[in-house]
């Protein structure tokens, strides 16, 4: 039998200025922006205070095989074939790299045990080489 997500309300810590979830099992507590902070507490006003799993699914508490299908739903509806919770994780790597972040925040806020794990985000494409190479020389 497949394990379920195990994400609970109590999993969760929101204030005004930061907020974080804190992922069983490896106890990695990761931060969230603040539009998340937002929608999480918009869903969390929709869902109730009553402790138990964040998200359910039709029998009961998400699967990780469900959390893929919401994702590759919602991707979708987006005109986002194939996105998977995975993708979303490099993007968020790939987005705090090209935001500035640099190798050991990424490392940090991905919670990569090696620097060489996140090196990977840190390979530029072409049009990226080029684009800051426009940049740094612009007359």
């Amino acid at each position: 039998m497949e394990e379920a997500a195990r994400l609970d309300l109590e999993d969760v810590a929101i204030t005004a200025r930061t907020g974080a979830i804190t992922l069983r099992g490896k106890g990695d507590e990761v931060l969230l922006p603040a539009v998340a902070r937002q929608r999480l507490s918009d869903w969390i006003a929709v869902r109730g205070t009553d402790p138990g799993p964040l998200w359910t699914g039709q029998r009961g508490r998400l699967s990780i095989s469900g959390i893929t299908q919401v994702v590759l739903a919602v991707g979708a509806e987006a005109g986002l074939a194939g996105l998977r919770p995975h993708v979303l994780r490099h993007t968020y790597g790939t987005r705090l790299r090209q935001g500035g972040a640099d190798v050991a925040q990424v490392q940090a806020l991905l919670h990569h045990a090696s620097i060489s794990t996140t090196a990977r985000y840190f390979r530029a494409g072409t049009a990226e080489q080029a684009a800051v190479m426009e940049t740094v020389f612009e007359q």
